[in-house]
Parts: structure tokens; C-alpha cells; sequence
């Protein structure tokens, strides 16, 4: 529960966080979130979506993401079984995204690491209305999960 709870939070602070200015009114959640977990090594992953027209101007110039493009941000969080950060050590990941329209291609995906804790970031492109399917295969200390999940990313 905890690791869904501090993704959830992370999400929000990515669509709402606002630096020096003003704090930015609660709203409903983006309709292109999404979410999916798994356990590798000893590791606790959650893939979790935002639109990227969702995400706040500071968070989006930090991550390198233009707000004028439309798409979606895959986040993934590496955390114990208790939901704290932990080493990602030797974890790999790899993933693909793409739309029912197209064929998947490979995700890069970023590593971010703030307070002891490491996620990792990866950026789709699409126009809505678009569903986006993302697959994520992880291996860490010999073993391997995959994750898939399904973005609906809706006009503005």
C-alpha cells in the first residue's frame, strides 16, 4: 500500500509542484494515469502515467520535457518492500511504447535519483486521443518481471 501511496504522491508532485510560485489548485487526476507494480530482487517497481500537458512548468523544464508536445511520461519507482528508496544495484530495465495504431518502440528511460531514492523517467510522444501501451522488462540479482500498462491519453 505504501509503495502505491508514495507513487500517487510523486505523481502529484509532478503535475502540481510549483517552485516559488503559487500553489497550484488540487485537481482530478489526469486522464491519461496509469498504473502497474511488480517485485524483482527484492526490488518493488511502479510504473505509473501522466499526460504530459498535466505536468507543471518547473517539474517539465527540470526533466527536459517540452510542455508543447503532446504525449505521455512513464514514471517508474524503485523502492523496498516497505516503500522506502533502495540501491537500484545492478537493476536493467527496458521498455517499449507505442499506440494501437503503430508497432511498439524502445523507451529510453532516465535515471533520477533526489533523497535517496531512484526513478526512472521516460518520455512517449502521441496525439490524442491515443491509447498508449507501455511494457517494462526489469532484471535485478538474476531474476526478471515484466509490467504492462495502458495509458488513455484524451484530448484538451
Amino acid at each position: 500500500m505504501r509503495i502505491a501511496c508514495s507513487a500517487a504522491v510523486l505523481l502529484l508532485a509532478l503535475v502540481a509542484c510549483s517552485g516559488d510560485q503559487a500553489p497550484t489548485p488540487a485537481v482530478a487526476m489526469p486522464a491519461a494515469s496509469a498504473a502497474a507494480s511488480t517485485t524483482v530482487g527484492g526490488a518493488t517497481l511502479q510504473a505509473s502515467t501522466v499526460a504530459i500537458a498535466d505536468l507543471n512548468a518547473t517539474v517539465a523544464g527540470r526533466y527536459g520535457i517540452d510542455l508543447a508536445e503532446e504525449g505521455v511520461l512513464l514514471l517508474v519507482t524503485v523502492r523496498d518492500s516497505a516503500g522506502n528508496g533502495i540501491d537500484p544495484g545492478d537493476l536493467r530495465l527496458t521498455a517499449t511504447a507505442g499506440t494501437l495504431a503503430e508497432a511498439p518502440k524502445p523507451l529510453d528511460l532516465r535515471a533520477i535519483s533526489t533523497d535517496g531514492m531512484t526513478d526512472y523517467i521516460g518520455v512517449f510522444r502521441a496525439v490524442a486521443p491515443a491509447s498508449v501501451h507501455f511494457r517494462l522488462s526489469a532484471t535485478r540479482s538474476g531474476a526478471r518481471a515484466d509490467i504492462a500498462t495502458t495509458a488513455e491519453l484524451q484530448p484538451r
